[in-house]
C-alpha cells in the first residue's frame, strides 16, 4: 500500500471553502488510528489502514464485529463526504468473513461507491490484510440530506 496522505490537505483540496465546516479528521478516525491510503476521486474508491489493537478485541483474542464496521465507517465516511453532497448512513449490512487476530496487524479497508439511486448512495466495503485475504464485506445505504 501506498504511504499515507495528509488527510487535512485531501479534504482541503476536494472540498475548498466548505473544508472549515467539519470537523477533520473526525474524533473517531482519530481514535482509531486510521490512515487513508489510497482515494481515487474518479473512481469513487478509498483505502483506509487501521492497525489491529488489544482495545479492540473481544473475549475470544479477535476483533470485535463492531470495531470492524467502526473501521469500515471510518473509509466510508470519509469517501461519501469526498465524493457525494451531505449525507447520512441509512442501513449498513455486513458480513464478517474471517476472524481478525492482532497477527493481522493492519487491516485495510476500501470502500467505493456503488450506485446513486435518487437520495440514496450505495457503497461496497471490504476489509482485508496486506496479502489481500478477505476478511469482512459490507453494502451501505446512505441518504443524502
Amino acid at each position: 500500500m501506498a504511504k499515507s496522505l495528509d488527510i487535512k490537505e485531501l479534504f482541503r483540496t476536494v472540498l475548498g471553502d466548505d473544508f472549515h465546516e467539519y470537523e477533520l479528521p473526525p474524533p473517531c478516525f482519530t481514535i482509531m488510528q486510521c490512515e487513508i491510503v489510497a482515494f481515487d476521486k474518479e473512481k469513487a474508491t478509498l483505502t483506509t489502514k487501521i492497525p489491529v489493537l488489544k482495545e479492540w478485541l473481544n473475549p475470544y483474542s479477535t476483533m470485535q464485529g463492531g470495531m470492524i464496521i467502526a473501521a469500515m465507517d471510518n473509509a466510508l465516511g470519509p469517501l461519501s463526504l469526498l465524493v457525494a453532497p451531505k449525507n447520512m448512513t441509512r442501513s449498513i449490512e455486513s458480513k464478517l468473513i474471517k476472524a481478525i487476530t492482532m497477527n493481522v496487524k493492519y487491516i485495510y479497508v476500501t470502500a467505493s461507491l456503488y450506485e446513486v439511486k435518487k437520495r440514496r448512495l450505495i457503497f461496497d466495503v471490504v476489509v482485508k490484510d496486506k496479502e489481500d485475504n478477505l476478511y469482512s464485506t459490507a453494502r451501505v445505504t446512505n441518504f443524502i440530506l
